[in-house]
């Protein structure tokens, strides 16, 4: 049914077939992703000019050439064991994007491709149609979509997300860490008085006053609203845990101008130490933000916990 040169052909068993065919092959050159058909036999019978761009090769390159010659060696059984199954299963596969795997370049090389399979029957013959996208391209879209998910569009600093991603990361290597937990104070009046474009200025002054705090292996983040939660690595003391909240206290409230408004705001900070405050991250945000309040009830800028 398919002819050398990537120019879908109908057999004379087929002949009523040929329009129908032809005009699938129209359609697979014209789509932007890569496609390959295959027959029962693991053969390529069909490629469109798109997977030139991912492959190296032509469609003239791999008509009639087996499928393993894009897989690398040390995958080809499994590979074969996959595909023949699928190919008798009848059972269709989401055409999506999938999973990155490896495919074997012209050249010799790995690259990564994402890859969607589903069978099609034509005339009694069953073909199985691949769709392969760049998956370097994929990576890097789904990496820029990681960052924006784990960044505040409006302060720059880490997101909630990022927040949770971070401790947990670090609870799950048991690795010691500690947090301050930040409610401004005298926040509303800027948004009521002022409006929120002055009120989103007030929040990124402070966030860059609390990047300017941490280290390189630490990290600051927007809990939400006018609250702020920072995370440090490694092992502390309940003392040092104070001097770093009040560094931190003395840096928010310092005078800033916004056009000719000259303010400050005020700053509650409450503190946990993983493992002493507890084991899981709902635990030890509730113990930051319960020493937090106690600041307030106490009216002081920071309370990280009685010393024990």
């Amino acid at each position: 049914m398919f002819r050398h040169g990537g120019e879908i052909m109908a057999s004379d068993k087929s002949c009523g077939m040929k329009d129908t065919v032809l005009a699938l092959g129209a359609l697979f050159n014209a789509l932007p992703d890569a496609m390959l058909v295959v027959d029962g036999q693991g053969r390529i019978v069909f490629s469109n000019a798109a997977v030139s761009s991912i492959l190296g090769y032509t469609a003239d390159e791999l008509i009639g050439k087996s499928l393993g010659c894009l897989i690398p060696e040390r995958q080809r059984n499994v590979h074969a064991s996959h595909f023949t199954q699928f190919h008798e299963s009848g059972k269709p596969a989401p055409m999506g994007v999938r999973p990155i795997r490896q495919a074997l370049h012209k050249s010799g090389r790995e690259v990564p491709i994402s890859n969607s399979v589903a069978n099609l029957d034509l005339n009694g013959e069953r073909f199985s149609v691949a769709v392969m996208r760049d998956g370097g391209e994929i990576q890097s879209e789904i990496t820029e979509a990681t960052v924006q998910a784990e960044t505040d569009l409006l302060t720059g600093v880490g997101s909630r997300l990022c927040l949770s991603r971070f401790m947990q990361a670090a609870l799950a290597a048991s690795s010691p860490f500690s947090l301050l937990f930040l409610d401004l104070k005298k926040f509303k009046p800027f948004n009521d008085n002022y409006g929120h474009e002055v009120g989103d200025k007030v929040l990124q002054i402070v966030a860059k006053r609390l990047q300017a705090q941490i280290r390189s292996e630490d990290l600051a983040t927007r809990f939400g609203g006018d609250e702020f939660v920072l995370v440090f690595n490694g092992s502390i003391g309940i003392e040092l845990l104070e001097q770093r909240a009040a560094s931190i206290a003395a840096s928010v409230v310092r005078p800033f101008h916004i056009g000719e408004l000259s303010s400050s705001v005020g700053v509650s900070i409450g503190g946990a130490i993983f493992p002493r405050d507890g084991g899981s991250e709902a635990e030890l945000l509730k113990v930051a933000d319960q020493n937090m309040y106690q600041a307030k009830q106490f009216d002081v800028p920071y309370y990280v916990g009685k010393r024990k």
